[in-house]
């Protein structure tokens, strides 16, 4: 009898994950560069680069000024010059203010000239609230997944920070990569050899018959905890990672959705044409109307207090009465 054999796996944190993902591109491509505000030999703000500018050096690590617009700017005319360059925006707010060279410039790159120029460059950028205020915890993902050109992932685990980094670096166009302040310190399995997570690809975290929940990023550590306190009164909810926002799996949550009956959507950013929204309407174009509730961070900026900001931000309990609701309906 043949028995399928499981990848062998190394423990460690989220923020290594993507140290290793990076340092094996770096070594395996000289044209993946670094750009960014601490990133030399300070290692990255949240350390995920950690290491890396004394294997590398200065020519291919470059700290920058505070200024995201140039950054960005610089990096989308290196990318077109032919190299590779990983930017590191610290807070993804600022991300907004290198908005023109990203989605005016880099993601048309290719539609500009035909396909003659491409902008091969990848946009780490940190999102959510940890204690930082309103103009450093926003969730704006939901904006860069209308952006024709522009591929946006969000992983939730250290595996998948290290896959979904290995296939942004490897892309030929620009790529919004948003991890989160709270998953940096959490540890989970990776696979020692090397290995690359398609774009495009939702991942069932756990399987369910009542009800679909859909989620991404750090709110999938929300939804799993709030499956776990709705079975205890037997309810069995299937949670859908979708790691990938631009292109969306949405084969993995209609299909769910169609045996469960009813989806919930969970995100820490805003509801109002939010990855949610998006996520039902095109899902319902497939199966036909379902019953359907959305969960987000409530409509005010979040606060530095820590009482307002767990407010304001969705948590298990919240996710959990919003499970036993839509069950009614």
């Amino acid at each position: 009898m043949l028995y399928e054999q499981k990848p062998v796996m190394a423990r460690m944190f989220f923020r290594e994950a993507v140290t290793r993902a990076v340092r094996e591109e770096m070594t395996r491509d000289p044209h993946v560069l670094i750009l960014g505000q601490d990133v030399g030999s300070f290692g990255g703000s949240y350390r995920e680069f950690d290491g890396l500018y004394k294997i590398f050096g200065p020519e291919r690590i470059r700290d920058t000024p505070v200024a995201e617009a140039a950054t960005i700017g610089i990096a989308a005319g290196v990318a077109a010059a032919g190299y590779r360059p990983l930017v590191s925006i610290t807070y993804m707010d600022f991300l907004m203010l290198g908005f023109d060279a990203l989605i005016n410039y880099a993601a048309k790159l290719r539609y500009k000239t035909a396909g003659g120029l491409s902008a091969p460059m990848v946009v780490k950028t940190t999102a959510g609230a940890q204690g930082q205020g309103v103009a450093h915890s926003q969730c704006i993902e939901a904006w860069l997944m209308s952006v024709p050109g522009l591929r946006v992932v969000a992983p939730s685990t250290p595996a998948d920070a290290y896959g979904l980094m290995k296939t942004a670096l490897r892309s030929d166009g620009p790529v919004v990569y948003i991890d989160h302040k709270r998953l940096f310190p959490t540890p989970g399995d990776v696979p020692v050899t090397e290995t690359s997570i398609p774009f495009g690809q939702a991942c069932i975290r756990r399987e369910g018959t009542d009800l679909t929940l859909v989620s991404h990023g750090y709110m999938m550590r929300v939804a799993c905890d709030a499956a776990q306190i709705v079975a205890q009164d037997g309810i069995s909810c299937e949670v859908i990672d979708l790691r990938s926002l631009a292109p969306l799996d949405i084969d993995t949550v209609a299909g769910s959705v169609e045996r469960t009956g009813r989806l919930l959507t969970l995100e820490e950013g805003q509801t109002v044409c939010g990855v949610g929204t998006e996520v039902a309407t095109r899902t319902f174009e497939r199966t036909g109307p379902k019953p359907w509730m959305r969960i987000g961070a409530l409509p005010a900026p979040v606060s530095s207090n820590p009482v307002l900001e767990a407010a304001c931000i969705p948590d298990a309990s919240r996710v959990a009465d919003a499970i036993r609701t839509l069950l009614t309906r």
